[in-house]
């Protein structure tokens, strides 16, 4: 009988002490982290919701995942990501925040003078973007501003590079020109070495996060929308997009939702990602970035409520 109590409480012991194991870290005895794995032009904004998070909730820990870790609990994904099912379907998603993207270039390129005369519909971004379409009636092969511009588009995982060209109906395969690999921040490097290049990118990039303005040297291409919201685009300042872009819905300007995939087990980072659709949204103009719609917020919150 001694024998059967003895090892009960041993069984018990056991118990506990593999509960306690995988509620730690493991590192330094606290609780367990929250893992978050996030592309290069997300992180500034998440690093901000990490630290502001921390001031009311000094013991979660929220952690940057290694590449390639096992332990991930929250990952940043897109609704891109989601409609290709290129995401893990037993996950649960909650939109964060959502990126803009406009076609640009430079000041030093040699048509710059033309193309600031222009306005750039959606058939004049197609040809200048994508392959020849042996469909279109009109023969764009001679089109001035496609022969003498170099499309750079990114092929990397986080790049918008497959959600700008479904927005035209197209997909990644079908750009122009050179593919850069890795982040989209490339893009506008590429460009500032190539005089003739021209590319796209999120808002997050193409302004000065700390002066508000388009940075050195880029310009946006001149888009074919109404006319006070083209004024607001040329205005150059990054608030005055943001709210427009919030505001309104401008033709030609794709907007990608921004979301963090986790499991619905997972407490910790439930409470987090609540935290961010609260309290977090009011940082999300501050590096760039759109806040999530209202009604998408409601949604989104009472599901979090609930669990």
């Amino acid at each position: 009988m001694n024998t059967l109590k003895l090892f009960l409480a041993i069984t018990l012991i056991s118990i506990a002490l593999n509960h306690s194991a995988k509620a730690e870290d493991g590192r330094d005895g606290k609780a367990r982290a929250i893992y978050i794995e996030s592309g290069k032009y997300t992180l500034p904004l998440l690093e901000k919701w990490v630290t502001e998070y921390n001031k009311t909730n000094p013991d979660v820990q929220v952690k940057w995942a290694e590449k390639n870790a096992a332990d991930i609990d929250v990952r940043v994904v897109t609704n891109v990501d989601a409609e290709n099912e290129n995401d893990d379907n037993s996950k649960l998603i909650t939109y964060v925040g959502r990126s803009a993207l406009l076609p640009v270039t430079t000041k030093a390129n040699p048509l710059y003078e033309q193309i600031a005369k222009k306005k750039f519909g959606k058939k004049e971004l197609k040809r200048i973007f994508f392959a020849d379409d042996p469909f279109e009636d009109e023969d764009s092969s001679k089109d001035k501003f496609k022969e003498q511009l170099t499309v750079y588009s990114g092929s990397g995982k986080t790049s918008g590079a497959m959600f700008f060209a479904s927005y035209f109906g197209q997909t990644a395969s079908d750009f122009r020109g050179k593919k850069i690999q890795g982040d989209d921040i490339y893009l506008l490097q590429a460009i500032g070495k190539d005089p003739t290049g021209v590319t796209f990118n999120n808002l997050s990039y193409i302004y000065d996060l700390n002066n508000r303005q388009l940075k050195n040297n880029i310009t946006v291409l001149p888009l074919d929308v109404k006319k006070d919201q083209l004024e607001v685009i040329k205005s150059e300042n990054l608030d005055e997009t943001l709210s427009l872009l919030e505001n309104e819905k401008v033709e030609l300007v794709p907007v990608l939702n921004i979301g963090f995939a986790y499991d619905d087990e997972q407490a910790g980072a439930q409470h987090f990602l609540k935290w961010i659709i609260t309290e977090g949204q009011k940082f999300n103009h501050q590096f760039g970035f759109l806040r999530v719609d209202e009604k998408t917020l409601a949604y989104q919150n009472n599901l979090l409520t609930n669990k």
